[in-house]
């Protein structure tokens, strides 16, 4: 693992995917965790891989909104690129719904309602996620919901559309 990526410090791995790899790490200068995505290295050299990284930094950097997690910066160091979100402290929904037992009808509308606010938010900037599911949905320790991983995104007046079927 890593230990550090630009002026970050690597605490943890928080979770892999197709695209790459996020992770918690600790931002000296403000004194904060934050999560870095970084694009997996056998990408790197693809510029359509590359393309769709930044714009998913770039779509969910347009939204300002408390159920959207927000994106601080997108960089590249030694031909990696990464950005860098808010760190959500809690659980993703999918995690949550295998730990314990079925939501009780009170707190499944409140997920529901926290992210229908959120995805209209972001519906209102010309911003279709396209990749709502249960661990997308973070739900940090006081029970707010943001929303994560914009990475299948479609911003409004997209030219060229880089994801596939």
């Amino acid at each position: 693992m890593l230990d550090r990526i630009g002026r970050y410090r690597i605490v943890s791995e928080l979770g892999r995917g197709g695209m790459g790899v996020v992770y918690k790490a600790h931002e000296e200068s403000l004194n904060r965790f934050v999560a870095i995505k970084v694009l997996g290295e056998h990408l790197d050299a693809d510029p359509v891989y590359v393309e769709r990284f930044l714009r998913e930094a770039q779509s969910a950097a347009r939204l300002n909104h408390p159920n959207i997690v927000q994106i601080y910066s997108v960089s590249e160091e030694e031909g990696s690129h990464y950005f860098v979100m808010e760190y959500v402290s809690g659980l993703s929904l999918s995690r949550l719904l295998r730990s314990q037992e079925p939501l009780d009808e009170t707190r499944a509308a409140g997920i529901i309602l926290q992210t229908a606010a959120g995805l209209q938010a972001a519906h209102e900037q010309g911003v279709i996620h396209r990749d709502i599911k249960p661990a997308n949905l973070l739900i940090d320790n006081r029970g707010l919901v943001k929303i994560a991983d914009f990475g299948l995104a479609l911003m409004g007046g997209a030219v060229s559309r880089l994801t596939a079927t």
